[in-house]
């Protein structure tokens, strides 16, 4: 499977990996509430990512995941979440922002398994 990227509507230098929109659906089922109103707190930080690149990494939304190194993950978090939603992106250089994956974390391996499918995105977008 060879992935795309994609730069997100309404934004400068947010990009997404291609499978990230269906990542996001999926994350919330038929919900279409519940969906509304965190795809509203997700583009608000999205907006915070563009207009301030790697200086976002001064709020609590957002996170180095200092499991990883190669290549250099973040997550955006929602604190004070009911349902702790996740989404990890890399800087792609000063400028962008790469969105990977989308999850939701139950517990510390969840953390786990949405990493290496952001590290198997990550090589199927460098192919």
């Amino acid at each position: 499977m060879f992935l795309n990227i994609q730069k997100v509507i309404g934004f400068n230098r947010i990009f997404q990996a291609e499978c990230f929109p269906d990542e996001v659906r999926a994350m919330f089922g038929k919900n279409t509430g519940e969906t509304n109103r965190y795809l509203k707190w997700l583009y608000t930080w999205l907006s915070v990512l563009d207009s301030d690149g790697m200086d976002a990494l001064n709020l609590e939304q957002f996170e180095h995941l200092k499991s990883t190194d190669n290549p250099d993950f973040y997550a955006i978090r929602h604190p004070h979440s009911q349902i702790n939603e996740r989404y990890i992106y890399l800087y792609a250089d000063d400028e962008s922002v790469v969105l990977l994956t989308a999850f939701k974390e139950k517990n510390s391996r969840d953390y786990l398994s949405a990493i290496a499918r952001a590290e198997h995105i990550f090589r199927e977008l460098e192919d």
